[in-house]
C-alpha cells in the first residue's frame, strides 16, 4: 500500500507538470479562442489533469489484476503525455524566440532539439516509475545503449513525419502554419508512442517490466 500511495503522489506531480507544459502550448496557439473561450480558461488543466491521472492509475490497478502490463502502460501513457507536452513546449518556444515558423531545415532542427529534451525527460520517468527499473542490476551502459537505439528510431520517425507533412502538404482547413506544424507533430507523436512502449517494454526494460500477459 505504501508503494501505491507513492504512485498516487507521483501521478499528481506528473499531472501538474503535464498541465503546465500543455498550458504554455495551448496559450501560444490560442487554442481555446477557437471555441469562444478566453486563454485563461486553460488553467483548469492544473486540477483536471492530476485528477484524471489518479483515476487512470486506479483503473490500471484494477485491470492489471487480469493483464499485468496495464499498470506500466498507464504510467507510460501519463509520462507520454508529459513528454509530448515538453516536446511541443520546446518546439513552440524555439519558433517563438527565433521568429521562424516556416517549413525547412530550421523547423527540422527545432523539432530535433525538442525531441532530445523530451527523450531525456522520458528516460528518467520511464526508468524510475513506469517500468520500475531504477534499482536494476542490469549493466547501465547496455541499458542506455538499448534506450538510445529505440529512441534513434523514434527520432527518425518523429522528425521524418513532422518534416514530411509540413513540406509536402500546405496548411489545410484554414489552419495557420504554426498550427499545421503542430498537427504534423501530433501525427508523428502517435506513431512514436506505440514504437516506444513496445521498445521499452520488450527491449530496454524487459527484465524489470516483465512480459506482457
Amino acid at each position: 500500500m505504501a508503494i501505491f500511495k507513492k504512485d498516487i503522489l507521483i501521478s499528481v506531480f506528473v499531472g501538474i507538470f503535464t498541465a503546465l507544459v500543455w498550458i504554455s502550448v495551448l496559450i501560444r496557439l490560442h487554442t481555446l479562442e477557437g471555441f469562444g473561450l478566453p486563454d485563461k480558461s486553460v488553467w483548469v488543466l492544473i486540477v483536471f489533469v492530476p485528477v484524471v491521472y489518479v483515476l487512470a492509475l486506479y483503473l490500471a490497478g484494477w485491470l492489471s489484476r487480469r493483464w499485468s502490463f496495464f499498470e506500466s502502460f498507464a504510467k507510460f501513457v501519463m509520462v507520454g503525455f508529459l513528454n509530448t507536452g515538453v516536446d511541443f513546449a520546446v518546439f513552440n518556444f524555439l519558433m517563438f524566440v527565433t521568429g521562424n515558423d516556416q517549413p525547412g531545415l530550421g523547423l527540422a532542427v527545432f523539432k530535433a532539439i525538442a525531441f532530445i529534451v523530451a527523450v531525456t525527460n522520458s528516460y528518467f520517468w520511464n526508468k524510475h516509475w513506469a517500468f520500475k527499473a531504477g534499482s536494476s542490476d542490469i549493466n547501465k551502459g547496455e541499458e542506455f545503449a538499448k534506450f538510445f537505439a529505440v529512441n534513434v528510431g523514434a527520432a527518425l520517425i518523429n522528425v521524418g513525419i513532422t518534416s514530411g507533412i509540413t513540406v509536402a502538404v500546405s496548411p489545410q482547413f484554414g489552419f495557420s502554419q504554426v498550427a499545421w506544424n503542430n498537427i504534423a507533430a501530433v501525427a508523428a507523436t502517435a506513431f512514436v508512442l506505440i514504437w516506444n512502449f513496445v521498445g521499452f517494454k520488450l527491449i530496454v526494460f524487459k527484465k524489470n517490466a516483465g512480459s506482457i500477459s
